[in-house]
């Protein structure tokens, strides 16, 4: 993950270390550096950086003022020579502060502490997609089983096993009803008997399909429709 930056400070030497810095660090890269806090304003909002380093004391507008007037601010650093400003900072949720002149040891430091920081909250925002599945009975129990799981089906009179990787699921179901769960593109009926995964075919003729080491027989009346299937993206 590429931690996009802005510094903004009116000494051009102290600019000019934090660009050093950040060049020198793999996952920043600076967007762009202010001299002007008042342009530091317009190219934040334009830009949208997710870490700011930002200069406390500055003429006309200082670096507490700036950060308190964005509706959305960014993760700031900030960076001073005046310890006495820590305070205010933090009160401001900054992520870290930076007492100059600081050492490459320290903002290091700061910006892996960012790093962490970002990629935990955006784990926490994202939206975790649930693995597709159906649920059968076994027994007295509904069973979850996860379609990536599956690696083909075969009915037993009254009864169908799943078969998985590791683990066989017999079910009180006909092949018809549980082809009607499973989702068309992933799944292929090959014979009166089999329903296959068609990710899960190693190898395959018109008349066999193998799954790693087991062998099913395409039957007559399904290997059209078998072959046609298989020019489906898996």
């Amino acid at each position: 993950m590429i931690l996009r930056c802005v510094a903004v400070d009116d000494e051009p030497f102290a600019l000019e270390i934090i660009r050093d810095f950040v060049a020198r660090v793999p996952f920043l890269r600076m967007e762009s550096a202010c001299l002007d806090p008042l342009e530091a304003m317009s190219v934040i909002h334009r830009t949208h950086p997710d870490l700011l380093f930002l200069d406390v004391q500055m003429p006309e507008i200082s670096g507490i003022r700036i950060a308190e007037a964005m509706n959305k601010p960014p993760f700031i650093i900030f960076t001073t020579a005046y310890a006495q400003y820590a305070v205010e900072g933090f009160n401001l949720n900054a992520l870290d502060y930076l007492l100059k002149p600081f050492s490459f040891e320290l903002f290091l430091k700061a910006v892996t502490k960012a790093q962490e920081i970002i990629k935990l909250q955006q784990h926490q925002t994202s939206p975790q997609t649930e693995r597709e599945f159906i649920v059968v009975k076994s027994g007295y129990q509904n069973l979850k089983i996860y379609v990536s799981d599956i690696q083909y089906i075969e009915a037993m009179d009254n009864y169908v096993r799943i078969f998985t990787e590791d683990k066989t699921h017999t079910t009180l179901m006909c092949l018809k009803n549980i082809v009607d769960i499973l989702p068309s593109k992933q799944f292929v009926r090959i014979h009166k008997s089999f329903i296959v995964c068609i990710p899960k075919i190693t190898s395959y003729t018109r008349e066999l399909v193998s799954i790693g080491k087991k062998q099913l027989p395409v039957g007559r009346a399904y290997s059209s429709a078998f072959l046609e299937a298989m020019k489906l993206p898996g």
